[in-house]
C-alpha cells in the first residue's frame, strides 16, 4: 500500500501588500487560483527555497480539478498556463529560467512576487555557477522570464509601455493566449505594427469567429498550443528574434 502523504502546515501566509493586490486587482480565478497554489505549494516544500517549479502546478490535483470548466471532462492545463501568464504580467509571481545557458530550456521556477523572493533572485543570478545556497538546480544561468505575448510584442510591434503592457493584461483576461499570439503575427504579417489593430483583429475574431475554428471563446474545446508553428511554420520570419 502506498504510503499516506505527510501533512501539510496547518496555516499558509501570504504577506499582506500581496494580498492586498489580489484583492483589488485580480478578476480571473485561473489568475487567483495559481497564486494561491504557488504559496500552497511553497508552503509544503518545507524547504528555505522560495521558489516552486511550474511543472508541479501542471501536475497540481487540486488546481487542475478546481479549474476544469464545468460540464466537460477536460485536463484545464491551458488555463493553469494563462492563469500564469497572467500572474506573471501583473507582478504577482516571478518566473525564472535556470539552465545550464543562455539557449538551454532549464526549469521555469515560480516564486510570490515579494521584496525577500526578488532580493533571492538577484543574489542568485550574481552567484558562480554551482554556488547557489539555496540552488535553483545547481544552474549556471538564471534569467527572468516576462510573459510570452509581452516579447512577442517587443520583438514584433514595438516597445512596450506601462499603458500597453495593461491592454496585454486585459487582453489575457478576455482571450485565449493562443489567439493574441496569432493576432499579432497577423499584423505584422500585414505591415500593421500597433495595438489598436491587433485589437481589432481580437474583436472580430470574438464577434465572428476564425476561419479555422468554432467561436466559443475560453469555454470550448481546448485545442493545444502549437510552438512549433512560430519556429518552423509560416509565422516563423516574423517571430525571430531581432538582432
Amino acid at each position: 500500500m502506498p504510503e499516506p502523504a505527510a501533512p501539510g502546515p496547518e496555516q499558509i501566509t501570504l504577506p499582506e501588500a500581496l494580498l492586498r493586490r489580489l484583492l483589488a486587482e485580480v478578476r480571473d480565478p485561473a489568475e487567483l487560483k495559481v497564486v494561491l497554489a504557488v504559496a500552497r505549494l511553497h508552503a509544503h516544500q518545507g524547504s528555505r527555497l522560495p521558489a516552486v517549479p511550474e511543472l508541479a502546478l501542471f501536475q497540481d490535483p487540486e488546481l487542475l480539478r478546481g479549474l476544469r470548466p464545468a460540464g466537460t471532462d477536460r485536463a484545464p492545463l491551458e488555463e493553469i498556463g494563462r492563469g500564469i501568464e497572467l500572474a506573471v504580467a501583473r507582478g504577482l509571481l516571478l518566473r525564472v529560467r535556470a539552465g545550464q545557458n543562455q539557449h538551454d530550456a532549464g526549469t521555469r521556477w515560480l516564486l510570490l512576487a515579494t521584496p525577500e523572493a526578488q532580493a533571492f533572485v538577484r543574489a542568485a543570478r550574481q552567484q558562480p555557477a554551482g554556488r547557489l545556497e539555496p540552488s535553483l538546480g545547481g544552474a549556471a544561468v538564471i534569467e527572468i522570464e516576462r510573459p510570452n505575448v509581452f516579447r512577442l510584442y517587443e520583438q514584433n510591434i514595438g516597445m512596450l509601455t506601462p499603458l500597453l503592457a495593461e491592454r496585454l493584461i486585459e487582453a489575457l483576461e478576455l482571450y485565449p493566449q493562443e489567439w493574441i499570439e496569432d493576432a499579432i503575427a497577423e499584423a505584422v504579417s500585414y505591415g500593421r505594427r500597433n495595438w489598436r489593430y491587433i485589437q481589432r483583429i481580437l474583436e472580430r475574431w470574438a464577434l465572428e469567429g476564425r476561419q479555422h475554428e468554432t467561436d466559443q471563446g475560453r469555454h470550448g474545446p481546448a485545442r493545444p498550443l502549437d510552438p512549433d508553428k512560430y519556429i518552423r511554420g509560416k509565422y516563423a520570419p516574423l517571430f525571430r528574434q531581432r538582432g
